[in-house]
């Protein structure tokens, strides 16, 4: 899935790669994406949106 950064970049996910979602630093507008082995990627949208963008790839 291609996700948007917070500086405006894109960039693409692998669905399959991503552990979990969360809030980045208790921001709604902010989310961490984490991946297997720890590694975070910080992405806009909220929580509901982020999930609901990874669900649909």
């Amino acid at each position: 899935m291609r996700l948007e950064t917070p500086d405006g970049d894109f960039v693409v996910v692998n669905v399959d790669r991503v552990s979990f979602v969360r809030r980045f630093r208790g921001e709604n507008d902010t989310s961490a994406v984490n991946f297997e082995k720890g590694n975070y990627l910080v992405v806009k949208g909220s929580l509901d949106s982020v999930m609901t963008i990874l669900a649909e790839g």
